[in-house]
């Protein structure tokens, strides 16, 4: 999965777009809405910021996880399965 990161000033506040290389979807978007001198309004955008970050991070791991079937190990079942596991 790759993409096209958008970034950019408006009226002096940052802007952040991440878009889907191959579906050319918008993944994200961002802007930053600080209420100026209020500190804490600052470090709660760049919170959410960095939460949506992660958040496309992980729905991109997930999409590339493949799910394998596996069987049990011989030595975790009682004898009786582990003859029936072998036939199999």
């Amino acid at each position: 999965m790759s993409f096209h990161i958008n970034a950019w000033l408006e009226n002096g506040d940052p802007k952040l777009q991440i878009i889907d290389a191959q579906s050319k979807c918008v993944c994200m978007s961002w802007s930053y809405k600080a209420k100026h001198g209020i500190e804490e309004t600052s470090k709660h955008e760049l919170q959410n910021l960095f939460r949506e970050l992660l958040l496309l991070t992980c729905k991109q791991d997930i999409s590339n996880c493949r799910v394998f079937s596996a069987k049990p190990l011989l030595r975790d079942v009682t004898p009786e399965l582990a003859t029936a596991a072998a036939n199999t």
